[in-house]
């Protein structure tokens, strides 16, 4: 059963999508995106203060891997059958409580406990993996912009969060600041959550985009467009096809780069010589251009296919990295924020490429079944560059390991055709 059977006879003046996209983007910007692009400020004081290697620290994002790895199939069925809202919501708060219980670690495991292991429950309850999913499920004419939008949360978290974690760590200390974060997370999160999010359009008398069946075959006849149905390929079926493989490797070689990247890049900098107002203009350059971004790729998706987008945003991660590598001035590091920056679209691709080629209905299901790779990768990536950090005493052959391992992902990303049906499967109209 849905978590909501309220009928509505009459469509709202704002479609209730809108109101979900809107959750998508400020809880992936407080949860995930905090931890990818506001941490990072964190990370070299939190090592000093508590006598931990780089590599050490950034072993918590595998763990927290291991652990949304192995709840992902799980929690991805349970929204397909339930819905989001009762996920959603106890995510953020655990993931609130969390953060704040930060300020009391003082040691590598009571930092395993908190931020890895609690947090992990609270990223995959109320992630970008769920938030995104119940978007595309209440899209599908819109589907690419409202993924766009969606996307932008996680960037977002390096222009407005990455800028203020670097004021706060500098007035208040690390630990003050995380309790600052870890509040806001739920004062911001909590109600809005509990009272919008929900499975799917028809679970409280709505249609996809806002739109009924009717008034799209009336613009699709104006316009001399052919109504194509929308094609809901199970889970079971999904899995045998190559198109699910060729994306699944294809996004993942390029999250295990830009997790890496995105965690070591302002220790990077400083190693480099760089300031500390360089690599926070850096960082919020490049995710600026990385919200920039999410727009021209979502309107580009609406217009070619997406494999083709991948590809070129793709490209650009491979020049950024290079740039970064070469960098000897301020403006070759402005130069790699503002490219990376462009090629950060990988949000978008990882919930619009499996909802395009399989469908809305089973979405849940089909993304949690490859999510354990996912996020082994976003996990994984950290630990083994801060091995390579330990080891070398510098991150140079691991950043040009990445730049191989990046455009790898981009010719996985042309071989990704649609698949094939084989034999019937259950459709609805798009």
């Amino acid at each position: 059963m849905p978590d909501d059977t309220t009928s509505q006879t009459r469509s709202p003046r704002i479609f209730h999508g809108w109101y979900i996209v809107g959750i998508a983007v400020t809880s992936s910007m407080l949860l995930s995106g905090f931890q990818t692009y506001a941490f990072s400020f964190f990370f070299k004081p939190m090592s000093e203060d508590l006598d931990i290697s780089r590599s050490a620290l950034s072993a918590v994002f595998l763990i927290r891997a291991v652990i949304m790895g192995f709840l992902a199939l799980p929690i991805g069925m349970a929204v397909d059958r339930y819905g989001p809202r009762a996920l959603v919501t106890i995510g953020i708060l655990i993931g609130g409580l969390a953060t704040m219980g930060m300020a009391w670690v003082s040691g590598l495991l009571s930092f395993y406990l908190v931020f890895g292991v609690i947090r992990a429950f609270s990223l995959t309850l109320s992630g970008a993996e769920v938030t995104t999913t119940v978007v595309a499920k209440w899209f599908i004419h819109y589907r690419a912009r409202a993924l766009a939008i969606s996307a932008i949360g996680v960037p977002l978290a390096g222009v407005l969060l990455a800028p203020l974690a670097a004021l706060l760590i500098n007035l208040y200390g690390w630990r003050n600041s995380f309790i600052i974060f870890g509040a806001a997370t739920l004062v911001i999160l909590v109600v809005p959550a509990w009272l919008k999010m929900r499975r799917m359009p028809e679970d409280i008398g709505l249609h996809p985009d806002g739109r009924t069946p009717e008034e799209v075959e009336t613009r699709a006849v104006a316009s001399g467009v052919t109504v194509v149905p929308e094609r809901n390929w199970t889970m079971g079926e999904a899995v045998r096809t190559p198109a699910l493989w060729l994306i699944t490797i294809s996004l993942n070689l390029t999250i295990f780069m830009t997790s890496s990247i995105t965690l070591h890049q302002v220790p990077y900098m400083s190693d480099k010589g760089f300031s500390a107002t360089i690599a926070a203009s850096a960082v919020i350059l490049m995710t600026f251009m990385a919200v920039m971004a999410k727009f021209f790729w979502g309107y580009m998706a609406e217009r070619y296919p997406f494999r083709y987008c991948m590809f070129a945003s793709q490209l650009s991660d491979a020049v950024g990295i290079t740039l970064l590598l070469t960098a000897s001035t301020n403006f070759g590091i402005l130069a790699y924020a503002f490219t990376m920056g462009i090629g950060r679209s990988e949000g978008l691709w990882n919930a619009h490429a499996y909802s395009t080629y399989f469908g809305r209905r089973f979405l849940g299901s089909t993304r949690g079944i490859v999510a354990p790779i996912r996020i082994l990768a976003s996990g994984g990536g950290p630990l083994v560059t801060g091995l390579f950090f330990d080891a070398n005493g510098d991150y140079v052959i691991i950043f040009r390991i990445f730049i191989g391992v990046t455009l790898l992902g981009a010719v996985c990303s042309l071989l990704a055709t649609p698949p094939k049906v084989k034999e019937p499967v259950e459709s609805e109209a798009s």
